[in-house]
């Protein structure tokens, strides 16, 4: 088995123990990643005894967690700790968080139910209300059926191998105790307004604010403070102390929420995405000004923990990586990271395209096939196209719509993410325009891409092409008032024995060395990218970060202890690569 550089660095006692929120962040915070008690059955009910010991946030298939076992549809999960609250902790009440559970969680304390959720990407949080002064036992049981036409599940299949991935079942992102005032701060929006330099702040308070401020700082100086009203509304000049962020100068905003009792610290960014003319196209802009971005596909796979990454050290290795090879861009392809991740991309200045999580009945393969080659023209509000699509099951298009929303709420205030990307290659796509429309209504200060690859509904703020058999020069468009994107394309595979996952190997062109490979991405770069920048093209997704599972197509392998593009190579493209 391999690993990467992190698996060795993880604590079997305290992983991940980083404030697991920094975009929402109070001082009351207790972790509980760590040994839990663990125990697979067929039955929902408490077993008698748990003989196994997982290591949380880790799912139970991967070998960081210490279970190492892959969970079929009847399997049921259990998980207990017992904890221990300090008197000097509980400020009035307490919460329970959980950033990820994968797929149908019943939560339990002291063998009261005190909690349901059902997904498996998105965070949800309990109120814990009737907690014993000395030990108290939490219970948490999951069911995960991942080939489910019910509920997200990205790359996940039960049946792994190519382009789809092992499952992930369980807890897979971290897992703490917060304590708060009895009248709290329960969320909030922040709306950075760029061209009349303000920044707009909408918080959900539970109580009555008698008084409410917001403080705001930059590099350390106190930049300016607004009273929040009655309302919960606050609205901020910058006028004085204005700095735009932008993968150059990735400046953030320190704001720290004071409302009766209660204290949030956040941050933030002064930032505009949207479109502008140029040379007759309309391309992406920043800050209202052209800018072409050039990023990778990132699947956030890890050869020892799956979907967790293993250590906040992994996080900007990886990240780092790309800033260093002159990428200012990041695809989140189908998966929702742990919200450190994006706190980094804020940092670092990664722009990040997020995915919304697929889902719905198993892709056809001859749809997947065929569909790079054969240009399918598909309606896809008619039933048919929905069945084929493989969202035939109407609690499955519900589901997906209720994801949907859930997502961009809770990664509103991500400054960093400038693009959604609703529907991936048709994969449980349906009544696209329905679902570019709920999301507009929800968010309007970023650009969507509303079909990524196949079966395009001429909606949305993207010409979006996947390309990885043809020349790009096939891109040229005529009548198309949208930005024109290369969302997927190269795949160029070389593969290292001793770190790769299986004998088998999977890659859209292969090489044998490592000279070869990046010559060719040198001149797949140089010869057909760049020269369509002329053309409008404004956007470009490079196939991809590491190698996943079969997939050898990375820039570093797996484990990422081998980079197989030089920096030197990607630099050099880069500086041909702009407006």
């Amino acid at each position: 088995m391999i690993a990467s550089p992190g698996a060795t660095h993880v604590s079997k006692k305290r992983p991940l123990e980083e404030f697991p929120t920094p975009q929402f962040r109070r001082d009351g915070y207790l972790p509980l990643n760590g040994p839990w008690e663990f125990e697979i059955t067929k039955s929902e009910d408490f077993p008698s005894a748990f003989r196994k010991s997982i290591l949380v946030p880790f799912a139970v298939e991967t070998e960081l967690s210490g279970i190492g076992q892959r969970v079929c549809k009847d399997d049921v999960l259990h998980y207990r700790r017992a904890i221990s609250v300090p008197p000097s902790f509980n400020r009035g009440r307490v919460f329970l968080h959980f950033q990820a559970v994968d797929q149908v969680a019943d939560v339990y304390l002291n063998g009261l139910k005190v909690g349901h959720h059902e997904g498996g990407y998105l965070p949800f949080v309990i109120e814990l209300t009737s907690m014993h002064r000395d030990e108290n036992i939490i219970d948490v049981v999951v069911k995960d059926d991942t080939d489910s036409p019910i509920y997200p599940r990205g790359k996940q299949k039960n049946k792994r191998g190519g382009i789809w991935y092992t499952p992930t079942s369980g807890i897979w992102q971290s897992v703490w105790l917060e304590s708060t005032p009895v009248e709290r701060i329960r969320d909030f929006k922040i709306t950075p307004d760029f061209q009349q330099k303000t920044v707009r702040f909408q918080l959900e308070f539970e109580g009555k604010i008698r008084s409410g401020r917001a403080y705001i700082s930059c590099n350390g100086k106190a930049v300016t403070d607004v009273a929040i009203d009655e309302n919960g509304f606050a609205e901020a000049s910058l006028a004085n102390y204005f700095r735009p962020w932008s993968p150059d100068s990735p400046t953030l905003y320190d704001v720290r929420f004071e409302v009766n009792n209660d204290l949030v610290y956040s941050y933030f960014a002064m930032r505009e995405f949207g479109k502008i003319d140029l040379m007759g196209h309309n391309v992406f802009a920043l800050n209202g000004k052209p800018l072409f971005l050039s990023g990778v596909l990132d699947q956030g796979y890890w050869p020892e923990s799956g979907l967790t990454p293993p250590t906040d050290e992994s996080i900007l290795a990886d990240l780092n990586l790309l800033k260093s090879m002159g990428f200012n861009m990041v695809r989140k392809h189908i998966k929702i990271e742990p919200m450190r991740w994006y706190y980094h991309c804020d940092r670092l200045g990664l722009i990040v395209m997020q995915d919304l999580v697929n889902g719905g009945a198993p892709y056809k393969n001859f749809l997947i096939y065929t569909a790079p080659f054969i240009k399918y023209r598909f309606n896809d509000e008619k039933k048919g196209t929905i069945k084929t699509l493989g969202r035939e099951k109407e609690a499955s298009r519900r589901f997906f719509l209720s994801e949907l929303e859930g997502t961009i709420q809770a990664l509103y205030n991500v400054p960093s993410i400038a693009i959604w990307t609703i529907f991936n290659e048709g994969w449980g796509q349906f009544q696209t325009k329905e679902a570019l429309k709920r999301l507009k209504g929800i968010d309007t200060t970023r650009l969507v891409d509303a079909n990524s690859g196949w079966y395009d509904q001429k909606v949305g703020d993207f010409n979006s092409r996947h390309l990885y058999f043809q020349k790009l020069k096939v891109m040229r468009r005529r009548l198309d008032e949208r930005i024109l994107s290369l969302s997927e394309f190269g795949g160029y595979s070389l593969q290292f024995q001793g770190h790769v996952f299986s004998k088998k190997a999977f890659g859209y062109k292969k090489f044998e060395g490592q000279k070869e490979l990046n010559t060719a991405i040198s001149r797949l770069y140089l010869e057909q990218v760049v020269p369509l920048l002329k053309d409008g093209l404004s956007i470009s997704v490079y196939t991809q970060l590491s190698d996943v599972e079969d997939e050898i197509n990375g820039l570093v392998t797996y484990d990422r202890k081998i980079q197989k593009v030089d920096v030197a190579v990607m630099q050099k493209i880069h500086r041909s690569l702009h407006f």
